[in-house]
């Protein structure tokens, strides 16, 4: 019993410390319009690899909650009407991306640099494919601005490329080098 509540106090911590290392990551950013670019998801999908699904999803799930509580956690407004900006598609994409890669790493995968690589690019893929939807939503319906499917796939995704295969390579690497959920888990 007593095993159990010290493994899930570690994990409760360690969501926390993500979740914080996510806010860092907003604030860590190239303005862009209408999404900036920033290190968040190279920290949700640290999150899922270290934790694993479950408490990689909470740890960001308590990100959210931070930032919609109003705590200057995003990258741009924070409070409830983040819910109506461009980037909330992206933001409610971090605990599924978190799980997802988590379900994968933590599951039966082979933990090659070239698998990792794999399942964190899908994760990165599945903020950026649901970041698009919710620009789409934001942008067309509630703002009343057109996006072509050519300027929303540019600005909503294709921009981010790079940069998001660069934090994948980085993830993959730290996952690999640190095998810390081993060690903080005891079950």
């Amino acid at each position: 019993m007593k095993s159990s509540f010290v493994s899930n106090l570690r994990f409760w911590v360690l969501s926390a410390l993500f979740a914080a290392l996510t806010a860092v990551g907003a604030q860590i950013r190239i303005p862009m319009v209408p999404i900036p670019i920033t290190l968040q998801t190279l920290f949700v999908l640290l999150a899922g690899g270290f934790l694993g699904a479950r408490w990689g999803a909470i740890s960001q799930i308590f990100y959210l909650f931070l930032g919609l509580a109003g705590l200057p956690v995003f990258a741009g407004e924070s409070g409830p009407m983040v819910l109506l900006s461009p980037t909330i598609g992206y933001l409610l994409a971090f605990p599924l991306a978190a799980f997802f890669c988590g379900s994968l790493i933590h599951g039966n995968l082979r933990k090659s640099t070239g698998s990792l690589i794999l399942v964190y690019f899908l994760s990165a893929f599945i903020i950026l494919g649901l970041g698009v939807v919710g620009l789409y939503v934001i942008q067309n319906l509630y703002l009343k601005t057109v996006f072509s499917i050519k300027e929303l796939f540019f600005s909503g995704m294709i921009i981010f490329l790079p940069g998001e295969l660069l934090k994948v390579v980085l993830a993959a690497m730290a996952t690999q080098r640190i095998p810390v959920r081993q060690a903080w888990q005891s079950r």
